[in-house]
């Protein structure tokens, strides 16, 4: 599972950082199909949790379970850097949200490389939410890889009704169609839409991130049983 580590959304007077429900609900997934979780990001360490995902708006069930579980407190506040993991071997890959992975995940060479060898590897990868950014990572070692590959993410609707488009380095949107991929979303904002596409899952936004995670994890049980 890899995370954002970047906390600043407008010159340190906001705050932003990893959206809390798109790593609870997957990593509860990941663990309750019997997978081991390694979580790592840019940096390394504790990344910032968003504010306002900790808001009761926007909390879960797993939000609520997270809170009381010192075991997964702990794997998110001492995560891996990605040059730590980087040459280790992973069964999948799972890019958590959050409006921070706009800026340290969309251009990260180590996170390209991952995705790369999970490429050549057919190897499976969900991304939800920002995290699809890290799309753009793996464009910038293969300009082509995104050409007609249907994808969704964080819809401009979305940023407009949580008012923090104006902050933003650029539109995902954007950026993904203007590298080639077809970009997809539900018709009603912040309700559950996940595409799949090759090795690709991504799920449009944090309500997604269940639906992204259990699409992996039978990614994932099919090919141990084809392959033991």
């Amino acid at each position: 599972m890899i995370l954002t580590s970047h906390a600043d959304l407008t010159d340190k007077k906001d705050r932003t950082g990893v959206w809390l429900s798109t790593f609870t609900d997957a990593y509860y997934a990941f663990i309750e199909a019997g997978f081991e979780v390694t979580v790592a990001s840019p940096h390394g360490g504790r990344p910032p949790i968003d504010p306002l995902s900790e808001h009761n708006d926007y909390i879960t069930d797993e939000v609520k379970t997270y809170r009381d579980d010192f075991m997964a407190q702990m794997e998110i506040g001492n995560t891996w850097s990605l040059e730590e993991v980087g040459a280790t071997t992973f069964d999948a890959l799972y890019v958590a949200g959050g409006h921070g992975a706009l800026w340290d995940l969309a251009d990260n060479p180590q996170l390209g490389k991952l995705l790369y060898e999970n490429l050549l590897n057919e190897t499976p990868v969900a991304l939800v939410d920002h995290g699809v950014a890290a799309m753009l990572s793996l464009a910038r070692l293969r300009p082509a890889v995104l050409n007609g590959l249907r994808v969704t993410g964080f819809t401009d609707t979305e940023e407009a009704l949580l008012k923090r488009h104006a902050y933003l380095p650029f539109r995902l949107k954007d950026r993904l169609r203007d590298a080639g991929a077809e970009f997809r979303q539900a018709i009603i904002p912040f309700t559950p839409h996940v595409e799949t596409d090759g090795i690709f899952i991504t799920g449009q936004n944090p309500a997604s991130a269940a639906m992204a995670a259990r699409a992996l994890v039978e990614r994932m049980e099919v090919e141990q049983l084809c392959y033991g």
